[in-house]
């Protein structure tokens, strides 16, 4: 029998789903919602203090996690509705631009999180 990855990547396709399920609204909520809530002083303020949290080292890891594991998400199901739009013949193909953009958006989501 021979050996596949698909595993792999359904797993890391399971994950990004949990991940861009539970913490991008919460994300979105936080920075578009109740940060600017309230007068210009309290909202300065607690964008300040947001700011220094997302800069801790452990923050920035765990959403470089959550980037990308959501990109992975989103390249896998790109790549399979692609598939069952016809497009199965040329599965080894659409690998590269779906799992290399999901690379290329970690590798630039790492950039500008450590830029903070």
């Amino acid at each position: 029998m021979k050996r596949s990855s698909e595993a792999l990547w359904w797993a890391l396709f399971s994950a990004g789903g949990v991940m861009a399920a539970l913490f991008v609204p919460a994300f979105v909520i936080v920075t578009g919602f109740l940060l600017p809530a309230g007068d210009a002083a309290v909202a300065a303020e607690r964008t300040a203090r947001f700011a220094a949290a997302v800069g801790w080292w452990p923050v920035k890891l765990a959403l470089l996690g959550i980037i990308a594991l959501s990109l992975i998400h989103a390249g896998h199901r790109i790549r399979h509705t692609l598939m069952d739009l016809g497009m199965r013949k040329q599965s080894g193909l659409l690998k590269v631009p779906c799992y290399g953009g999901a690379l290329a958006g970690t590798v630039w989501a790492a950039m500008v999180l450590w830029g903070i």
